[in-house]
């Protein structure tokens, strides 16, 4: 029995394509960061490549907090995938159990526990990419397979250490690693979406930021602005403020906004602070002085549904996955399997725009240990680099060197014409983008920025 699962599930395929030629890295020597090397050999989880027990779960989230709920839509997500793998015979005949931690503070010893004492075979998280970057080494180390459902940051997933720098020796932000992989559409992809699709429909523009003060808020705009520079779009950048993370007041920073008289206003708020924006936005009339406020991942059930009437019409939001973009049986499978496992609870019984890439991983874990028939860490990473999916999102690959997903990003306009299960709006008219190496590389060519794809 899963330790944390609720009821039954059924949704989703994959298939899985290995790329023949394809260089397999092996694991690197333990770098640090509270892991010793003499633990690696004894907390490759629980089920190495035989036996018939339980294969274990792990998952590290932030569960507390200011990303509570973005840490608890990832869990929901995931634990709807690992209900439908078990009721489907679970993997190899083995049921699935999970073990979910919040990572608090110490996202470091977390991991560690749920590798070293609870025996995780393979292993789900984070909820923030500074968190990532410095358990990068921990992650490493113990040598379990790694997904990523949540993280933004491009750096993790940046294979070219030549280029970029070698974010563990200090000198630089790239830092892919053998066994980390991401299935949610990063940074990067994110903002190229945005930045094509203000180029597509508004040309040269007027544009203005606001963005959390930290690393995630900033790295957006900067990609923003490379990639709409890269595309040739002529914007004029007339101003950018950025609050803190979690501000009750962001009142200052909207006025500074509104003097500048943009036309488009650029934001990367997420959470909270997509509700505390568009409220204090509203009363400001911010809406009705721009031509458009887009968001990278502001699209999410939660804010809208926290929003209610507040949310206006007719305004770009974007996140990693929207429940009404994607029609196919597969997705239409999710979200009945989502909607009766969480309805009548205190979750919003449509997922969020983590659920995707949240669902996506533990089907790929499914696929990649089957096509291995073992649990052991190097089957399972050679399986999963270049693999094939097929899920509620589309088809979408994994690329071999980076190890990310060129899953989509979806933009649509807001809208109370969406079916939704609260009162307030969701998405239409939605669009959804992809970005490969080649295409991300010349577009940031005049900045240092990496592809991270």
């Amino acid at each position: 029995m899963a330790r944390h699962h609720g009821d039954g599930a059924d949704s989703g395929k994959a298939t899985n394509r290995r790329n023949s030629g394809v260089g397999r890295r092996r694991f690197l020597t333990a770098t640090g960061a509270g892991a010793a090397a003499t633990a690696l050999a004894g907390c490759l989880g629980g089920g190495g490549g035989g036996g018939g027990g339980p294969i274990t779960l792990g998952g590290v989230y932030l569960l507390s907090g200011v990303a509570e709920q973005l840490g608890a839509a990832s869990r929901a997500a995931a634990e709807v995938a690992v209900n439908q793998i078990n009721e489907d015979g679970g993997i190899m005949g083995r049921e699935v159990e999970t073990v979910f931690r919040d990572h608090g503070d110490d996202a470091q010893s977390q991991i560690q526990s749920v590798v070293q004492q609870e025996g995780a075979d393979i292993m789900l998280g984070l909820t923030s990419s500074g968190v990532t970057l410095a358990s990068g080494p921990t992650i490493e180390s113990l040598g379990v397979p790694f997904t990523l459902t949540d993280i933004g940051t491009p750096f993790v997933t940046e294979p070219d250490d030549d280029a970029y720098g070698d974010y563990y020796d200090g000198n630089g932000n790239a830092a892919a690693l053998p066994n980390l992989f991401r299935t949610n559409a990063n940074t990067s992809i994110n903002c190229y979406a945005i930045a094509q699709y203000v180029a597509d429909n508004y040309g040269s523009a007027r544009v203005a930021n606001l963005g959390p003060d930290y690393a995630y808020g900033q790295q957006c705009w900067d990609y923003f602005k490379a990639y709409s520079d890269g595309l040739g779009a002529g914007h004029e950048y007339v101003q950018s403020a950025f609050p803190e993370l979690g501000a009750s007041d962001m009142t200052p920073q909207i006025n500074r906004v509104l003097n500048a008289d943009p036309d488009i206003l650029f934001t990367s708020f997420w959470g909270g602070d997509v509700v505390t924006f568009v409220q204090q936005a509203t009363e400001q009339g911010l809406f009705e002085q721009v031509d458009d406020v887009l968001d990278t991942i502001g699209a999410d059930p939660n804010n809208f549904a926290a929003l209610g009437e507040q949310m206006p019409e007719g305004y770009s939001y974007s996140g990693w996955y929207w429940h009404s973009a994607f029609d196919t049986d597969q997705n239409q499978q999710f979200l009945d399997a989502y909607r009766s496992q969480y309805e009548g609870s205190d979750i919003v019984p449509i997922p969020s725009f983590t659920g995707g890439s949240s669902y996506a991983a533990p089907l790929v874990y499914r696929e990649a240990i089957e096509a291995a028939g073992s649990t052991e860490p190097d089957a399972i990473i050679a399986e999963m680099e270049g693999m094939e999916f097929t899920g509620p999102r589309g088809t979408w690959t994994i690329d071999p060197e980076s190890h990310q997903a060129n899953a989509p990003t979806v933009i649509g306009q807001t809208s109370r014409g969406d079916d939704v299960p609260y009162d307030g709006v969701g998405l239409g008219e939605t669009q959804t983008y992809t970005l490969d190496r080649s295409t991300a590389t010349d577009l940031l060519s005049d900045s240092d920025l990496p592809p991270g794809v």
